[in-house]
C-alpha cells in the first residue's frame, strides 16, 4: 500500500515538491510500458490464434492427401548412442524398408528409431502419389504453433519495450545527473566566494 501510495505522489503533479520533472516523466514512462505490454496480449494473441488456424487448414489438407502404411524394416538400425553420463540418446535413422502400396511392392530408407531391428514395423505415411512423406500435421502441433506464436510475439513486444524503457531511463539518469553536477557547481561556487 506504502508503494501505490509513493507511486501515486510520484505521478500527481504538484503532489510533491521534491519530485523532479524527470521523476515524473519516468513514472509515466513505466505506466505507459506496462500499459502497453497489456495491450500486446491481445494482438499476441491473434498472431497466435492465426498461426493456429493456418495450421488446422493445413493439417485439414494433408489428413485428406495422405495416409498411412506399415513397412517391414529390411536391416538393423544403428544402434542406440548412449551419452557419458549412461542416458541413451534417442534418435532416427534412414533404414531400407519394403511396404505393399495396393497391389505394388516398394522398398526405399525410411525413418526408423535408432535401436530397431529387422523385420520390425513402422508406420510411415504416403501421399497421393506414394510418395514418403512426413506425418501430417496434428490438432495438437497446431496448438503447441499457435501458443508458441502467441507466447514469441508477446516476448518480444515485451523485449522491445523493456529496451526502450530502459534506454529513455538512462537519458533521464544522464540529465538528471548533468543537473546535479551544475547544482553542486553553483553550491560549490557560493561556498568559495562567501
Amino acid at each position: 500500500m506504502r508503494t501505490l501510495t509513493a507511486f501515486c505522489r510520484r505521478i500527481r503533479p504538484g503532489g510533491n515538491p521534491l519530485v523532479r520533472t524527470s521523476d515524473r516523466i519516468e513514472t509515466a514512462l513505466t505506466l505507459a510500458v506496462i500499459v502497453a505490454g497489456l495491450l500486446a496480449i491481445p494482438f499476441a494473441a491473434a498472431m497466435g490464434s492465426e498461426s493456429y488456424a493456418d495450421r488446422m487448414t493445413q493439417a485439414a489438407e494433408q489428413a485428406a492427401d495422405r495416409r498411412p502404411v506399415t513397412a517391414v524394416l529390411r536391416v538393423d538400425a544403428p544402434p542406440v548412442a548412449i551419452r557419458l553420463d549412461g542416458v541413451p540418446i534417442e534418435g532416427k535413422s534412414r533404414v531400407p524398408a519394403r511396404w505393399i502400396d495396393g497391389d505394388v511392392v516398394r522398398e526405399e530408407p525410411v525413418d526408423a528409431v535408432n535401436g530397431s531391428v529387422a523385420g520390425q514395423e513402422v508406420k510411415i505415411w504416403l501421399d497421393s502419389r506414394g510418395d514418403v512423406v512426413p506425418a501430417p500435421v496434428t490438432r495438437d502441433d497446431a496448438a503447441r504453433n499457435g501458443i508458441g506464436v502467441g507466447v514469441g510475439v508477446w516476448l518480444g513486444c515485451a523485449a522491445l519495450l523493456a529496451v526502450m524503457f530502459l534506454i529513455a531511463r538512462s537519458v533521464l539518469a544522464r540529465r538528471r545527473d548533468d543537473a546535479w553536477s551544475r547544482e553542486w557547481r553553483r553550491v560549490a561556487d557560493d561556498w568559495t566566494s562567501a
